[in-house]
């Protein structure tokens, strides 16, 4: 059997029996999924999940329940890779996982060449209904390591750094260097605790999508999402 579309479709949708499917998602349907009318899943990637059935552009709302937000809440702070290709693995892998943040680092060894917005979030957004999830991820923006100091609980790789330990906190923000590492300059001005994840040297793309399962699993996301109510 097929398996049934899962699509984003931002809010807010009001009290409106039809919503309209974005016009990217309306040329995958049709051209690419050759999908004229059928049977669909949504979100409006706030929490929003329903059934319903596709037809020239529009959903036609069915039951509809509300999907709570994971705890705790998963920042990956990462040296964007070089290559565009690698950047979108990293992207597109978090959004999988169910991250909800990405932030761009600048650092000293890094490239500090960064994805285009619009691009990220395209990226992230087909990510979210290929993994048929309920909650956006979302984009910090760019920053320093230093700057992370705010963080409820700051997690930076080192391959010194004895292996992961996830602390209870209600936010963990896990911070991912570029291919060189960060340097002793940058690791003395961070704050936070040092991970390790191995005797073997990953790359930029591997080690954030290694620490974001690890600390997803070991906080206990790796779940099924929790249904909080439901309505026709």
């Amino acid at each position: 059997m097929a398996r049934i579309p899962h699509l984003l479709v931002p809010g807010p949708w009001g009290d409106d029996a039809e919503i309209p499917v974005p016009d990217a998602t309306r040329i995958h349907l049709e051209r690419v999924l050759r999908l004229a009318s059928g049977a669909v899943t949504y979100t409006d990637g706030s929490g929003t999940v329903g059934s319903g059935r596709y037809t020239a552009g529009m959903v036609t709302r069915g039951r509809e329940r509300k999907v709570a937000r994971q705890l705790p809440t998963v920042v990956v702070a990462v040296a964007p890779p070089r290559e565009t290709a690698r950047q979108r693995f990293v992207v597109e892998k978090l959004a999988e996982l169910g991250v909800d943040r990405i932030d761009w680092l600048r650092t000293e060894l890094g490239t500090n060449r960064f994805p285009a917005p619009h691009k990220a979030r395209a990226w992230a957004d087909a990510a979210l209904e290929q993994s048929r999830g309920a909650w956006r991820m979302e984009f910090g923006g760019e920053c320093g390591l230093e700057s992370l100091d705010g963080a409820d609980a700051l997690l930076v790789a080192d391959p010194a750094g004895p292996p992961l330990d996830v602390p209870a906190s209600a936010r963990v923000t896990v911070a991912i260097g570029p291919e060189g590492g960060f340097t002793d300059a940058e690791l003395a001005t961070a704050g936070g605790a040092r991970f390790g994840l191995g005797a073997r040297i990953l790359r930029v793309e591997t080690a954030s999508v290694v620490a974001a399962g690890l600390i997803m699993r070991d906080a206990g996301r790796m779940v099924p999402d929790r249904h909080t109510e439901a309505h026709d």
